[in-house]
């Protein structure tokens, strides 16, 4: 455990990247007990991303920053499934725009809500001072991420 003064840059990259596969496992735990033990993050994931608006596969692929290939298995399972479906794009009839079904727009909100219900709990057990620090630091971590994926998007 790394103490609590200061942290440098490197430190603070370290703990996060400590925090992020325990807070992974709690969501995937609750999106299988939810949705189904045959839900991946991965699958749960591209419902998320659909959930904002429709994206075509290749949009998709550079979102998740997958190959079309792997994006498209994720997505052919969540179509078999009844989850998502494929519509042609009204601004180009080449392309499909893949949309959430009510059933899957329902599946991945019930999950979501577990998830937030399993997680809220654990966050009550932190002190004010330390929920102000998530305050502070959660929106500039989106921040700076956001930023750091959308020019990741441009580039490829």
């Amino acid at each position: 455990m790394i103490s609590m003064g200061t942290w440098t840059t490197e430190e603070a990259t370290r703990e996060l990247l400590a925090v992020l596969p325990l807070l992974n496992r709690i969501v995937a735990t609750e999106i299988r007990r939810e949705i189904g033990e045959e839900t991946t993050m991965q699958q749960f994931r591209v419902l998320a991303h659909l959930a904002d608006s429709p994206l075509t596969l290749s949009a998709l692929g550079r979102k998740r920053r997958v190959s079309i290939q792997s994006v498209g298995e994720l997505v052919q399972a969540l179509v078999e499934r009844g989850w998502i479906i494929r519509i042609p794009d009204p601004s180009d009839r080449r392309q499909q725009l893949l949309h959430l079904t009510d059933q899957g727009r329902e599946r991945y909100e019930r999950a979501q809500d577990q998830a937030l219900c399993r997680l809220a709990p654990l966050m009550d057990e932190l002190r004010a001072d330390e929920i102000a620090a998530v305050q502070q630091a959660l929106p500039a971590l989106r921040r700076v991420l956001t930023r750091e994926e959308r020019e990741a998007c441009l580039g490829s």
